[in-house]
């Protein structure tokens, strides 16, 4: 079994590999923009996000992306921005494992919900959230504003 621990600096190509699989797979390749070194400034410096990883055999085999957010109506809560475990290991618990880890770390920091999105037509994805017990909101629109 993979073990799951926080993310460090060395993680970060690692983190940059899976956010490319990750864009592969969902048909949007060309979307990524963020670098290496990007993600290590918005990480170390500003404190944009925390990661974990699932680590196999010493190779890095999945992430969880996260950070905090807030509900006017709840309270604290984070944000899932991406969960992503190789395509070959998926099925073997190492997603479960880093959902699992991630609300840990939600809830250490006093958060009451962990929040994400799923594609529709990732049909694996969602019946995995679905057997967990998460609710999958259909009637909320997401916005994007880019403010650059």
């Amino acid at each position: 079994m993979a073990s799951i621990r926080k993310g460090t600096e060395k993680d970060i190509p690692a983190l940059m590999g899976l956010i490319h699989e990750l864009a592969e797979f969902e048909k949007a390749p060309e979307e990524v923009e963020t670098t290496e070194a990007c993600l290590l400034e918005d990480w170390k410096e500003h404190r944009a996000f925390d990661f974990l990883v699932a680590e196999l055999d010493g190779e890095v085999v999945g992430i969880s992306l996260y950070y905090p957010r807030y509900s006017t109506w709840k309270g604290r809560c984070f944000y899932l921005e991406d969960l992503v475990v190789r395509p070959h290991l998926r099925g073997k618990g190492i997603g479960l494992a880093l959902l699992k880890a991630t609300a840990d770390e939600a809830r250490k920091a006093g958060a009451i919900r962990l929040d994400w999105q799923v594609l529709d037509w990732n049909e694996g994805a969602v019946r995995f959230y679905e057997k967990i017990g998460a609710h999958i909101e259909k009637e909320w629109w997401n916005c994007k504003w880019r403010i650059d």
